[in-house]
């Protein structure tokens, strides 16, 4: 077995979470998951714990590698999978056995977030549709501050938010498309 990021094959055997066995890098300090592990331990884990927002100041960073990765078990390229939820970060996934890469501090950036228990999750089509969305409406909104500079992008968003939370918030926004001339 070779490291999907550093090549060596020294690995050794780690404990993530009580009955989940991982393979941790020695040398980059990575985590291979076996897709059986992962759902052994899954099924014991119980219920689904629900989403933490992301805290202020948290210390553990993580960066994703560049470039192609191949999985340490059968040798197969591994697929990307983008995180999302505010996480700037991608999962690499073997979709021939199932095993998953976590680069140095993924795991625990996720289990703070109690995403660690839907890691299953990241990889399908609906997780990933709603990623792309996140990222399309953040790339949208930045285009806009560009656009307009800082402070009334600040002004717009206040303006945004007030409305949303306004009784007459149809009310004021009709008002507001038939009154301003264009």
């Amino acid at each position: 077995m070779k490291c999907p990021v550093c090549k060596t094959n020294t690995f050794n055997n780690k404990e993530l979470e009580s009955g989940l066995l991982a393979l941790e890098c020695s040398s980059c300090g990575g985590y291979w998951i076996k897709s059986f592990q992962y759902w052994k331990w899954r099924d014991k884990h119980g219920k689904n714990l629900p989403e933490k927002p992301s805290e202020e100041g948290l210390e553990l960073t993580t960066k994703d590698t560049k470039g192609g990765k191949f999985c340490p078990e059968c040798s197969k390229l591994l697929f990307r999978y983008k995180v999302g939820h505010d996480l700037d970060f991608s999962l690499d996934r073997c979709n021939v056995c199932g095993g998953t890469w976590f680069d140095k501090n993924e795991w625990e950036i996720l289990k703070n977030r109690n995403l660690h228990d839907d890691i299953h999750f990241i990889f399908s089509a609906p997780w990933q549709t709603k990623v792309k969305k996140e990222e399309a409406l953040r790339d949208k909104e930045k285009f806009l501050e560009k656009k307009i500079g800082e402070t009334d992008y600040t002004k717009v968003k206040g303006i945004q938010e007030w409305l949303q939370k306004h009784a007459a918030k149809n009310e004021i926004w009709a008002y507001l498309k038939d009154n301003i001339s264009w």
